[in-house]
């Protein structure tokens, strides 16, 4: 019974804090720009991606309009080879289909470094500046190996509006 007792205790204070409006942990609301990455959260480390030789990190950098978001994709890449690297941004609360925008990819030869999705042609600003709508979004970041695509290493939440 003591189990069961810890688990009703839970699940009032978890009712409490949602119904008192009390948000913990969620992510940032802007009310100037702002900057994050997944690395905050996780001792500077990067995300290993399965079953290559890189390391990802996902950031996002909500611009001064309070409304425009740009995705960070810092990487250490020990392949040997250039690579691709792609952003696009997921609305947290839509479970219908939460893909929101695509930032584009940018390549680099480096070994370590980080690339602003997107930036490079044919993609440009209309891909890489995301005027957001109001809601809560995730920065989800992969990269281009050997013909496959491997990623959805997330940033933290950020909220617009």
């Amino acid at each position: 019974m003591h189990k069961m007792n810890g688990r009703v205790t839970k699940a009032v204070v978890a009712g409490t804090i949602a119904v008192s409006g009390l948000v913990v942990g969620t992510g940032s609301a802007h009310a100037d720009s702002a900057y994050a990455c997944r690395s905050a959260n996780t001792q500077g480390r990067y995300a290993a991606v399965y079953g290559t030789s890189v390391y990802l990190d996902s950031c996002y950098d909500v611009l001064d309009d309070r409304r425009t978001i740009e995705a960070q994709v810092p990487f250490q890449n020990w392949t040997g080879h250039a690579l691709t690297y792609c952003a696009h941004a997921l609305d947290v609360n839509n479970i219908y289909g939460p893909w929101a925008h695509d930032f584009g990819c940018t390549s680099s030869g480096e070994l370590t470094g980080s690339v602003w999705a997107g930036h490079d042609a044919p993609y440009g600003s209309s891909w890489s500046d995301w005027t957001a709508p109001a809601g809560t979004y995730v920065i989800s970041a992969g990269v281009w190996v050997d013909g496959h695509y491997y990623g959805d290493v997330q940033s933290p939440r950020t909220t617009i509006g």
